[in-house]
């Protein structure tokens, strides 16, 4: 069977594959045979047993281009072999990005907003370059639009953790209470039971 990555913690050290058949299928990494850790995108061989887990996981060499070349990059930055206990803001936000059209999944607290956090600042120093070039806010745009697929993503997988539907996201269309909806949901502890979306993010 060949599939994609979809999720994978460190943590946990488990992860979810979208087989090219259409179904998911969980895995643990005693289970992942390759040399570097699972990466969201990473297509792979496998097996699987009665209970409909992988096993026997093998990267193969139409791994997903663009984004695997991008997480590869983002490695050269963040050590891929290191606890989420031990992530600083940046290795959360890389994290994030390494993601970045990933919905299924969950991401914990620290993972979302450390996300917003950083993302604010890089949009606040793109403001500053666009004022002192004169660029009538270009350099903001894109970076906006660039980061604005990873920010809906984790938002999705924030809602996952805590066992609702990414898409209670949309409820952001009412004004004022549907943003107050989202910040407390986002705010909220991680539900510490396996859901549909996968194992607790901590």
């Amino acid at each position: 069977m060949k599939g994609a990555i979809l999720d994978f913690s460190i943590q946990t050290n488990t992860g979810i594959i979208s087989g090219d058949d259409q179904h998911r299928y969980s895995f643990t990494g005693i289970e992942w045979k390759a040399s570097k850790p699972p990466t969201v995108g990473d297509r792979v061989d496998f097996t699987i047993d009665d209970s409909g887990h992988a096993l026997q996981i093998y990267t193969t060499s139409g791994q997903n281009n663009a984004l695997h070349n991008i997480s590869k990059q983002l490695d050269q930055i963040s050590d891929p072999n290191k606890h989420e206990e031990q992530f600083n803001p940046i290795d959360w936000f890389l994290k994030c990005l390494k993601n970045y059209a990933n919905f299924t999944g969950r991401a914990r607290r620290k993972e979302f907003w450390f996300y917003v956090l950083i993302q604010f600042v890089i949009l606040i120093i793109a403001q500053i370059i666009d004022s002192i070039l004169h660029l009538k806010m270009v350099i903001y745009s894109i970076t906006a639009l660039a980061l604005f697929i990873p920010s809906i993503a984790v938002g999705v997988r924030r809602l996952h953790d805590i066992n609702r539907s990414g898409w209670w996201y949309l409820i952001a269309f009412i004004p004022i209470i549907g943003a107050i909806f989202l910040i407390i949901w986002w705010a909220t502890e991680t539900k510490q039971e396996n859901n549909q979306w996968g194992n607790p993010a901590k």
